[in-house]
């Protein structure tokens, strides 16, 4: 017997208290039944003081009104991002059940209030104050006059995460390809120690980091290879 013989609605709804339950109080979980129309589609409903509804409400802008007739097509989950009454600021995500014909009869709905987790990142970002001005630096001949081999490299490696916009240690892929690609066309690897360093700070390999290096020049369509 397949496993998803023992999938039926009793599970979802015991699945779905779950997880609310792991999303914390600031989520809600809502079940709508779209057969009868959109004036009265929900049917179960937890937790649903975050958006201050209960069973036998509508639906809140959100997936209906953005996607409208659009919705019949829609087959996997859908992400919006709506504002509520008292600024307050919500991230969902709906799931639609189809029927045997396919047709849309109803969904699940995920909604967190992330109110006070924007609030708290915007918070940490006045704290930190880490520069997110995504510009190189534009004159670096007064800055390196009087710097040795070690400063310039430090120097550079500076602007390149400035360029990038966080430090090197927190980059992605294509993030480190561009600080390398930077770093490279200021000739830093022509200084011995400049590998090691920033395979340090990049936390990659020396192969993973001439690789990244190979695919910026390719990039820009140079060729020429240096260690």
């Amino acid at each position: 017997m397949e496993i998803s013989q023992y999938l039926d609605f009793d599970f979802l709804i015991r699945f779905l208290e779950g997880l609310q339950k792991f999303l914390g109080e600031n989520s809600e979980i809502l079940i709508h039944d779209y057969r009868k129309g959109y004036d009265h589609t929900i049917v179960y409903a937890l937790n649903p003081a975050v958006s201050g509804r209960a069973v036998g409400g509508s639906p809140k802008g959100g997936m209906i009104t953005q996607l409208g007739k659009d919705i019949e097509p829609m087959k996997d989950s859908i992400q919006t991002f709506s504002n509520g009454p008292k600024d307050r600021f919500y991230k969902s995500f709906t799931t639609l059940i189809p029927d045997e014909n396919g047709k849309i009869v109803g969904s699940v709905c995920v909604n967190l209030d992330v109110s006070d987790l924007l609030n708290a990142q915007r918070a940490l970002g006045a704290f930190v104050q880490y520069p997110m001005t995504h510009h190189a630096p534009t004159n670096d001949i007064d800055a390196l006059a009087t710097k040795n081999v070690d400063d310039i490299l430090k120097y550079y490696m500076k602007q390149a995460e400035l360029l990038v916009g966080k430090p090197m240690g927190l980059m992605n892929k294509e993030e480190k390809i561009r600080a390398l690609d930077y770093l490279d066309q200021k000739g830093v690897f022509k200084i011995s120690k400049t590998s090691v360093l920033l395979c340090e700070t990049l936390q990659v390999s020396k192969y993973t980091l001439y690789n990244y290096l190979e695919e910026a020049r390719s990039g820009r369509g140079d060729n020429s290879s240096e260690e």
